[in-house]
């Protein structure tokens, strides 16, 4: 840890942590580049957030930030290692963001899986922030759950391909355009 808060501070990146009072072990750890932080600034109106669960010897899970700009780039807002998924780490993670906000715009939409913990932090520290499911995540529930249904690999790759122009349609007027053609 001591290793990785050198190195951080070497890069002249942001940290935020978060420590054990009785053994002053790091429970939680924030960083960002201060360009990401930038650019957030410029682009705060979407955060995407997702994390791997426990992929290291420690057991953390690594929480990645991610903001869209109005050309739709996503771009790496910030990282965080938490010591476990629940509302009061996710709580604190995107408080720490919050604070690197400096009373800046609060993003519009948050985007993430469904985790119960992390979407009970985001209404509680960005109460105005409107609450969406990963199209991605939400593909391979569908993927998961829906294909035993279908009888046929055909019928279930046209179910998809109708499910994908749903989702990608810009508007209600391009999905009715598209299934009357």
């Amino acid at each position: 840890m001591q290793q990785l808060l050198k190195n951080l501070s070497k890069q002249s990146y942001i940290e935020i942590h978060r420590s054990c009072p009785t053994t002053d072990t790091v429970k939680n750890i924030l960083w960002a580049h201060p360009t990401s932080i930038d650019l957030l600034h410029v682009f705060p109106h979407v955060l995407i957030m997702d994390w791997t669960y426990k992929t290291n010897r420690y057991q953390l899970s690594l929480m990645e930030i991610v903001g869209v700009t109005s050309t739709e780039m996503t771009f790496s807002i910030a990282f965080a290692y938490l010591e476990a998924e629940r509302k009061d780490n996710f709580c604190w993670c995107l408080d720490s963001l919050r604070s690197l906000m400096h009373g800046w715009n609060m993003p519009s939409v948050s985007i993430t899986d469904r985790d119960l913990a992390c979407m009970n932090a985001i209404e509680k520290i960005f109460p105005t922030s409107r609450h969406f499911l990963c199209r991605w995540h939400i593909r391979k529930n569908i993927l998961t759950q829906c294909k035993k249904i279908f009888e046929t690999k055909e019928t279930f790759d046209l179910f998809m391909a109708s499910w994908n122009m749903l989702v990608m349609a810009e508007s209600e007027r391009n999905l009715i355009d598209y299934l009357v053609d």
